[in-house]
């Protein structure tokens, strides 16, 4: 990866912009942010190479997909690290109901957020196949009620508000 120079004004608006709206177009986001077109596209591709810019999603309802259920399985494992715990993870990530994954620190190892048809269907994921992993110790489940995103704090914002 290339290295990363640091994030000037427009690279943080840009950013901020792009959060908001991937879909904004590149006419409409040199525009927001007061710089030529070209500029903004190279910008732009620059923070893509760097891996700033890690992609453009779309935001999809699961209930959509027929996905009314969203849990999170806290895992504890009986090894840390190593290949074991990597083959686990990459097991995990090829299961068509794993959102998010997450390898923490702390009194749990993974975080796995899971988005399933039912209560039937979550069994089915936790049991069959989260914790019916060689080296998982403990599982525990939660149901989502409620998911919120927020745009991550751009450099300096959040030293910013902790400052006032």
């Amino acid at each position: 990866m290339p290295s990363k120079a640091p994030l000037d004004r427009i690279d943080n608006e840009i950013l901020a912009h792009l959060q908001k709206d991937a879909r904004i177009t590149n006419k409409d986001l040199a525009a927001q942010v007061g710089i030529a077109p070209s500029t903004c596209l190279g910008r732009v591709q620059r923070l893509v190479e760097q891996g700033v810019l890690r992609g453009f999603h779309a935001s999809v309802d699961p209930r959509a997909l027929g996905l009314d259920l969203q849990a999170v399985v806290f895992v504890q494992l009986e090894h840390h690290g190593g290949a074991a715990t990597q083959r686990f993870e990459a097991e995990l990530l090829e299961l068509d109901e794993v959102v998010h994954l997450y390898h923490v620190g702390g009194a749990q190892d993974l975080l796995v957020h899971v988005a399933v048809q039912d209560t039937e269907h979550l069994r089915a994921v936790v049991m069959d196949h989260i914790a019916a992993g060689t080296h998982v110790r403990h599982v525990e489940t939660n149901v989502v009620f409620e998911h919120h995103a927020r745009p991550y704090p751009l450099a300096g914002e959040a030293a910013t508000r902790r400052a006032h």
